[in-house]
């Protein structure tokens, strides 16, 4: 992946598309709630188990989560956005926007009804 093609405003772009990818939010969304949840069966095992049948729902669903998030995070890392991918849908988006502002309609000058 050569980056250095970009400008300073490309690679900021880039930057901020990739720490807002929702992988990346899911993931840590996981983890804390699985970090939550496993303390809570670790530290009251006994208050899950009976309404359960005797599995620590708690402690393996928290086991869960976490693997869950990691996984996120891991397909975050090792597989991120690609750059082109970026900055093409950059460049369409801007392509669109100047299209928009030269197709606005002409609005009335007056408000009000015309007269006849």
């Amino acid at each position: 992946m050569s980056e250095q093609k970009y400008t300073a405003e490309q690679l900021e772009h880039i930057r901020s598309t990739r720490r807002f990818d929702l992988r990346r939010i899911i993931g840590g969304v996981f983890v804390v709630y699985g970090i939550i949840v496993t303390i809570v069966g670790i530290a009251d095992p006994a208050a899950d188990v009976k309404p359960t049948g005797g599995i620590a729902i708690n402690l393996w669903t928290g086991i869960g989560m976490l693997i869950i998030g990691i996984f996120f995070l891991l397909w975050d890392h090792f597989n991120p956005v690609p750059a082109e991918d970026i900055v093409t849908e950059e460049l369409r988006e801007e392509e669109l926007r100047a299209e928009g502002e030269g197709h606005a309609p002409d609005l009335p000058t007056q408000i009000g009804h015309p007269t006849d």
